[in-house]
């Protein structure tokens, strides 16, 4: 054994501690706070958030475009040009 460890059936007590366990404080009653968040700038943020809204999330007119290229046999793909740009991301 090492000395002054008896083994683990000897443990003692600490002074001064009367119940091991946590009690609430008697008589005082704990006031619950709420979290709170302000933010200065929110109109400003409201404003941003309507703007965004109004982008489309595709570019319909070059949709459109590319469509009516296709449709006429007008549109031709740089078949070098797109065997490169895979290789490349292929590569990374």
């Amino acid at each position: 054994m090492v000395d002054g460890v008896g083994g683990p059936g000897e443990v003692r007590r600490i002074e001064g501690i009367q119940n091991p366990f946590v009690e609430k404080s008697k008589g005082k009653e704990r006031k619950e706070k709420e979290d709170q968040v302000e933010i200065k700038h929110a109109s400003l943020v409201s404003d941003l958030i309507e703007e965004a809204k109004k982008i489309p999330s595709v570019r319909e007119e070059l949709v459109e475009d590319l469509r009516k290229a296709i449709e006429s046999g007008n549109y031709f793909v740089d078949v070098e040009k797109l065997a490169r740009k895979l290789l490349e991301e292929l590569s990374e």
